[in-house]
C-alpha cells in the first residue's frame, strides 16, 4: 500500500496530470494520423497502463486512510485486475488472451463498474464522500458514453471510435484530480491537529 502522505498525494497528483497530458497528445496524434512504430506503441501503452493502474491503486490507500469498509477497496482491486486483463488481452503484443476473452472482459467490466459505483456510493466519510461519488459517476458516465458511441456509429472506423471513447475516459483521472485535492487539504489538516 502506498502511504498517504502530502508527499506521495503531491507525487500521485502529478502523475495524474501526467496522464492526462499525455492521453490528450495521443488523441492528437491519433486523429491527426501519426503513426508510431510498434515497440513505441506498445512501451507507450505499457507506461500508460501503468500510471492508470498507480492512480487507481492510490485510492484505495486513500480510503484506507480514511477508515472505510474493505468492501470498497475490494472493488477498486477488482476493477484493476479486470483492468490489466483487459489490456493484456486487448493490447499486449500478439494480444495473447484476446481469442473470445474481449467480449467477457467488456460485461465483467460492465459489472465492475457499477459494482464500483455502487461502492463509492457507499463511502461514509464526508471529507471524501462527495469526490468518491463523483469519481463513481465519472465511471458511469464513461461506461454510457463508451456504449453509446459503440451502438450509434458503428460505422466509424474501428480506431477513431475507440480514441473518442479514450477522450472521454478523462473524466475518470480528473475525478481523481479532485479526490487529491480533498485529500491534500485534510492531509494538511490532520497534520497541523497532530503537531498542535
Amino acid at each position: 500500500m502506498l502511504k498517504v502522505n502530502l508527499k506521495t498525494n503531491q507525487l500521485i497528483f502529478t502523475a495524474t496530470i501526467v496522464y492526462i497530458v499525455l492521453s490528450i497528445a495521443e488523441f492528437y496524434l491519433k486523429i491527426s494520423q501519426v503513426a508510431a512504430s510498434n515497440t513505441i506503441y506498445y512501451a507507450y501503452s505499457i507506461f500508460m497502463e501503468a500510471l492508470y493502474v498507480l492512480l487507481i491503486f492510490y485510492l484505495i490507500s486513500i480510503l484506507m486512510f480514511f477508515g472505510e469498509k474493505t468492501e470498497i477497496s475490494t472493488a477498486v482491486t477488482m476493477l484493476i485486475c479486470i483492468d490489466i486483463l483487459r489490456f493484456i488481452a486487448t493490447e499486449w503484443p500478439g494480444k495473447v488472451l484476446s481469442y473470445g476473452l474481449t467480449p467477457t472482459l467488456g460485461i465483467l467490466t460492465l459489472v465492475a463498474y457499477i459494482y464500483l459505483v455502487v461502492q463509492f456510493f457507499k463511502v461514509k466519510s464526508s471529507c471524501i464522500s462527495r469526490p468518491f461519488r463523483l469519481l463513481g459517476l465519472s465511471f458511469f458516465a464513461v461506461m454510457l458514453i463508451k456504449s453509446a458511441i459503440t451502438i450509434a456509429f458503428p460505422l466509424i472506423a474501428d480506431g477513431i471510435n475507440q480514441e473518442f471513447n479514450n477522450i472521454f475516459s478523462l473524466l475518470i483521472p480528473l475525478s481523481i484530480l479532485y479526490i487529491l485535492k480533498k485529500a491534500t487539504r485534510l492531509i494538511k489538516d490532520k497534520n497541523i491537529e497532530l503537531t498542535a
